[in-house]
Order: C-alpha cells, then structure tokens, then sequence
C-alpha cells in the first residue's frame, strides 16, 4: 500500500511537471507570423516624391523587397511596399531619389506606421504595375 501511495505520488509530480513546462513552453512562444492581404477596399491614391529607394528582407513580400520612401505634397512621408527585388530586376523596373511618382495602393499598417502596398507606380509617362485589379501579386 506504501509502495502504491509512493508511486502514485511521484505519477502525479510528474505530470504537473509537464503541464508546468508546456506552460512556460507557451509564453515563450514566438509571436504568429502576421499576413498582410492587399485589401483593396483600403486603396488609395498618393503623389509624392521619392526620398529613398531601398531592398531588405521584407514579412510583406516574404523576400528581400523594395521600397521607396514617399514625401507627399503635404509633407507626410510613407514607405510603399513595391514587391520582391528579384521582380523589379526581371523587368527592369527602376525608381530614383527625386522621381515625382504617383501610386495607387493599399493601406495598411507596417510597424507602427500607415505603409502601402502598391498596385501601380507611375513616374512621368510610365507606369509599373505590381498587382491586377484585384490586389493578386504579379510576380
């Protein structure tokens, strides 16, 4: 009977122990990876002028991406989102400090911040596109 009381203490010290570790396992779990959806209900127009062009590692596009950096006419600036750098290379796609582009995009927040995702890009009588009529990414 002792031996029956001894074992089914140290059963039941080890499944608390479990439960505690999966526990801590779980609050130090990584945050969930967050997808962003073009959302085309949130598209808007911005006209500015490029104040930076820049390619990292991007979660929107999932690969190193690029982006330019957008003044707008009052001042504000906005990073737009344009898709992977490797798409920009295939087709030649260039921006400039300086460009005065005007992108049709989807807003959203990246970082604290109100981004866009770009449908299309124009700069003087050119115009790139990145996604079709319904957001769905080119590339």
């Amino acid at each position: 009977m002792k031996g029956i009381r001894i074992a089914l203490v140290l059963f039941l010290a080890v499944i608390l122990a479990g439960v505690a570790g999966s526990l801590i396992a779980q609050e130090k779990a990584p945050l969930a990876h967050t997808t962003y959806i073009y959302n085309t209900t949130d598209q808007i127009t911005f006209e500015g002028v490029v104040q930076e062009v820049k390619d990292y590692k991007c979660p929107v596009s999932g690969t190193v991406g690029s982006h330019i950096v957008v003044k707008g006419n009052n001042n504000d600036l906005i990073e737009i989102h344009l898709g992977p750098a490797a798409f920009m290379k295939d087709y030649e796609m260039i921006l400039h400090n300086g460009d005065k582009v005007r992108v049709v995009g989807a807003k959203f927040d990246f970082e604290g911040k109100t981004a866009l995702m770009a449908k299309t890009v124009r700069v003087g009588q050119e115009t790139f596109t990145f996604r079709d009529e319904k957001g769905k990414p080119l590339w």
